[in-house]
């Protein structure tokens, strides 16, 4: 989907502010501090129902308000027309509105708005633990099977109860009802990630020689426990241990990518500015992956785009991400700093200042 009108209500700095996006290059140009990142991030909200940034979701509401509001209306690839509408107070209440119908599941907006995003603290998806790694994973499975919601939150809610009786270290029917269910849940969940991955994995090989062909990456999906065991033998064997602890220690909620360029761990071979190329190319490719397998675009919201790549690798970003023909938006301090192939293909540009959009 792409996003032709995008209002805010007290959102952030924002009384206010309208603007109407051009369907693939969007500049939003102001000085730091004036907002720029909060355009990306009202978009980034409609496509995961939280920001990206740190704090609580009342430091997003306007000071002295009672709560936020965004609305965007846009059209898919198949021309199908949508409105979406996200409201959420000081007390948390979340509203949801999908084409005008009120809506209990954030997954309903979420699959409209599937959206990349693209800053520089976007590589500790690399340097960051494992629970950011299976984020990534879980969305990509999540849009290119929409069922994959019911399995992912079926499992969380089964963990969280199976912990809470280790954690009591209590011993009855329950226990033996939720162990079942969370070996139940735990293989599908399992299953849904290793058909995402082994799809998308040889698709990323290929477009990593040519970001960065100096390297031969190799990244591997650790499912959570011994790969040679179901889940019900793992829990069997590591029953003992997950008692003593009070918390499953085997299951997907354990599972990794494990990352290595010419053998070694990408964090300690790639510079900074190779893990941020390393990282783009990750979130370019899970984009492209997703059109080819669904018909649907995503957004890409692109915060500082110059910040630690030089300009070789500048230029192959750009390309990779004009070549997808998805929406973006891209953030700077001025138009001046941008690479010229973003400058020079068909935009539009937006003025940010003081908690004001205007359109240049």
């Amino acid at each position: 989907m792409h996003i032709d009108a995008l209002t805010l209500t007290d959102f952030r700095n924002f009384k206010e502010a309208k603007l109407s996006p051009e369907r693939q290059i969007n500049l939003i140009i102001g000085d730091n501090g004036s907002g720029k990142t909060s355009l990306l991030e009202s978009i980034y909200c409609l496509g995961s129902g939280r920001s990206f940034r740190p704090g609580t979701h009342k430091q997003i509401i306007r000071h002295e308000t009672s709560s936020f509001t965004i609305f965007a209306r846009g059209a898919g690839e198949r021309g199908d027309k949508h409105t979406l509408g996200f409201q959420r107070d000081r007390e948390g209440l979340v509203k949801i509105r999908v084409d005008g119908d009120l809506v209990r599941r954030f997954g309903q907006m979420a699959k409209l708005v599937p959206v990349q995003l693209m800053t520089p603290e976007t590589v500790e998806l690399v340097l960051g633990g494992p629970k950011l790694r299976r984020q990534f994973l879980d969305w990509g499975v999540f849009h290119v099977e929409h069922r994959y919601i019911d399995a992912i939150t079926g499992f969380n809610h089964v963990l969280k109860q199976r912990n809470s009786l280790l954690k009591q270290r209590v011993k009855s029917s329950e226990s033996t009802y939720w162990e079942a269910k969370f070996a139940e849940l735990g293989e599908q969940v399992t299953k849904e990630r290793k058909t995402y991955w082994e799809g998308f994995e040889p698709v990323l090989q290929e477009r990593l020689k040519h970001f960065l062909p100096q390297y031969q990456f190799k990244i591997q999906l650790k499912q959570g426990w011994d790969a040679e065991l179901s889940l019900r033998e793992a829990m069997a064997r590591n029953k003992s241990a997950e008692e003593r602890y009070g918390h499953a220690i085997v299951g997907p909620h354990k599972a990794e990518l494990k990352m290595t360029a010419n053998g070694e761990d990408v964090k300690t071979i790639l510079s900074r500015g190779q893990l941020k190329l390393f990282v783009a190319a990750i979130k370019v490719v899970q984009g492209e992956y997703l059109f080819a397998q669904t018909g649907v675009q995503c957004i890409y919201l692109v915060d500082d785009i110059t910040a630690e790549l030089d300009a070789d690798s500048q230029q192959k970003f750009c390309e990779a991400l004009i070549a997808t023909k998805a929406q973006l938006f891209v953030s700077a301090i001025n138009k001046g700093e941008l690479p010229d192939i973003i400058t020079s293909a068909d935009t539009k540009m937006f003025h940010v200042e003081h908690g004001t959009v205007k359109e240049l």
